[in-house]
Formats: structure tokens, C-alpha cells, sequence
């Protein structure tokens, strides 16, 4: 919890940290009163009191409180001369308390000298700067479901638009007998999609860039079957080009869901090898120019044919030597955090162990 505390006091500026302040103060001290700032006459200097005690809390919480010693010392002046000036007839001026955010620094030796002439000056019963660390210690010797208020009272509002992709991954059927069905030969591919904003975001297209394209052969000599087929995305293996798909999907505040569509493409792959792209997929949604994007992953499209039969006479040289580069390469990338399936995993690492003379 102090750790919280710690990030909100840093992130804290201006009229939020004396927002949480006053909240702190309330709860600490029963006869604390805040002072709203009313029109263009604002708050006449005071931002809280203890009227039956004349204490007075003045607050000031710049970004860079370094930088503003010269702001804080004119404030306290001035601020001054206008609490005393407007509140000592309700309430005489006993004790002054200058609170500063100052993130947990301390505050230049110049503030510290200029509130102590105010006591003397005024003659005050005490004048003092009031830090961050002493806001602390204010806070945290309340009860603990006050503290646990103050906190969650100042935890930041979600943006309105926040989508993010959570996960993308190929869907790999794990039923033998569907694994059998050979009818519907397309790569589905699913989409977890995360809206942490706090309004509905739509989906509006799916744009996929082929990065780079392999293809690991077999050196069978197949006879083909046509196999048709409803395909969602048609990719292409050349370097740089996009895939787009416009869509409308809706998803709630605060709500996770998945989408999922089919790969294809138009390149004659090798239906027992690997037809490896390398993607980046941007999700554009409502009228956000910047698009939810995942890490680069890597998918095998299979082909929108099939094989009837085949001859196999042993692979050549030249096919061992370009599916062990093909795997060196892929299985590189992986190593370096690009997603890739553990069955195309096994299969690189299998023609890696292949002999370089077959």
C-alpha cells in the first residue's frame, strides 16, 4: 500500500494532490473543514482549516517543485496575505502549515526560512512546511478500510479506448477423427481481443503483413485434388504485402473475446510440407488512427488442395540443404520470442537432425 501511495503522490499535481489531501485530512481530523475555490475570488488562500483552533493549510504541488522554488516562495506570500486578510476575522491565525508536494525530496532550505518569518512576523503559534512523508504518516495511521478508500478513491480512470490483442494462435484440432476429415483443409487462426477502455470499441478490419514467406518441400510428386472451401483472409507470399478484411465486431468495456477466421493463399504449396509466413497483424478499430497490434508470429497456411497419392524416390541434396537453412532460420526467430506452433517447431527441429547426404 505504500508503494501505491508513493505512485499516486508522484503522479499527483496541483488540484489532485490537494484533493488528496483534503481527503487524508478528513478522515484524520473530524473538525478539518476543506475550502472550495468559488468563482473568480477562489478559495482567498486557504484550502482547508481547523476554524476552532485557527489552523490553516495552504497547499502547492507543482511538477517539478526544484524548479519552482521562486512560484512556491511568491505563492506563500501572497496566499498568505490574502488567507489572513479575508479569514482572521472569522477565525484569528494561529497556525500556518504550507503543504508541499514534494514527492518525497525535501524542499529547498529558501521555504523553510520564509515559513518561520511568517510565524514571527505574524506571530504565530506555529508555521510550518508540510511534507509528503508527513502526509504519509497521516494516512497510514488511519483504520485500514480508510486507507483502502483514500487509494481506490484515486485510482486513474480507464482511457476511453484501449483495445488490445491478448493472444493470436493458430487452432489446432486435437480430435483424430476431425483430424482425418480432410474437407476443410484451411488454417483457422483465433484472435483474443481485450477492450480495457471505458467505452465499446468496434472492430472494424484486420489487416495481416507477410514479413517473409518459406516453404519447406518434401520432394513427393503428388497427384492433386482440389478442395473446396470458404476462406476468410487470402495472404501473399510476397514480402510487404497486406491482407485486409473488413469486419464489424463489438466489444463491451471492460470485456474479452476472440475472433476467429481462415488463412489462404493462392501460393501452390507442398500439401505434406510447411508453408511458413512470417505476419504482423493490426487490429483497426473505431476511429483510432494507431491499431492494437501483437508480437510477429509465424503460421503455416496450408494449401486449398490435397494429395491423392504419391511417388517418393528420396530427397534430393539441394531439399535437405534448403528446409535445414529454411529451419535454422525459423527456429532463430522463435528462439528470439516470435510465435510459432510446437508441431511446426517439431518438424524444423526434425529436419535439423536430418542427414546433410540422404
Amino acid at each position: 500500500m505504500r508503494t501505491a501511495f508513493k505512485l499516486l503522490v508522484h503522479e499527483s499535481d496541483g488540484q489532485r494532490y490537494e484533493d488528496l489531501f483534503v481527503k487524508i485530512m478528513s478522515y484524520s481530523d473530524p473538525d478539518f473543514q476543506p475550502i472550495k475555490a468559488y468563482g473568480n475570488i477562489g478559495d482567498r488562500g486557504n484550502d482547508g482549516w481547523v476554524a476552532k483552533k485557527g489552523r490553516y493549510y495552504q497547499s502547492y504541488a507543482p511538477e517539478s517543485l526544484a524548479k519552482n522554488t521562486k512560484s512556491a516562495l511568491s505563492k506563500l506570500s501572497e496566499d498568505f496575505e490574502k488567507l489572513k486578510g479575508f479569514w482572521n476575522h472569522l477565525s484569528p491565525v494561529r497556525e500556518f502549515y504550507f503543504v508541499v508536494n514534494d514527492k518525497f525530496k525535501g524542499v529547498s532550505p529558501h521555504i523553510y526560512e520564509a515559513v518561520d518569518k511568517l510565524k514571527h512576523l505574524h506571530d504565530l503559534d506555529r508555521s510550518e512546511v508540510f511534507l509528503a512523508s508527513q502526509l504519509e504518516n497521516k494516512l497510514f495511521s488511519l483504520e485500514h478500510d480508510q486507507i483502502k478508500q483514500v487509494l481506490n478513491s484515486f485510482e486513474p480512470s480507464p482511457p476511453a479506448h484501449s483495445l488490445k490483442v491478448v493472444d493470436f494462435y493458430e487452432v489446432i484440432d486435437e480430435d483424430e477423427d476431425n483430424q482425418k476429415d480432410r474437407d476443410d483443409l484451411a488454417t483457422e487462426v483465433e484472435l483474443k481481443l481485450r477492450n480495457s477502455g471505458s467505452e465499446v470499441a468496434f472492430v472494424k478490419e484486420i489487416s495481416i503483413h507477410t514479413v517473409k514467406h518459406w516453404n519447406l518441400v518434401t520432394d513427393r510428386n503428388h497427384r492433386i485434388v482440389d478442395v473446396s472451401a470458404t476462406y476468410d483472409i487470402s495472404l501473399s507470399e510476397k514480402a510487404g504485402s497486406v491482407a485486409k478484411k473488413k469486419i464489424h465486431h463489438e466489444l463491451k468495456p471492460q470485456e474479452t473475446d476472440r475472433i476467429r477466421f481462415k488463412l489462404h493463399s493462392k501460393f501452390w504449396a507442398d500439401p505434406d510440407g510447411l508453408s511458413l509466413y512470417l505476419i504482423e497483424i493490426n487490429v483497426h478499430f473505431n476511429e483510432e488512427t494507431a491499431p492494437a497490434t501483437f508480437r510477429q508470429t509465424i503460421v503455416n497456411v496450408r494449401p486449398s488442395h490435397i494429395s491423392q497419392g504419391s511417388y517418393f524416390g528420396g530427397y534430393s541434396p539441394e531439399t535437405v540443404t534448403n528446409n535445414k537453412a529454411l529451419a535454422r532460420e525459423v527456429l532463430e526467430l522463435h528462439a528470439g520470442g516470435v510465435g510459432v506452433e510446437d508441431y511446426v517447431v517439431g518438424a524444423l527441429e526434425s529436419w535439423m537432425l536430418a542427414p546433410d547426404t540422404p
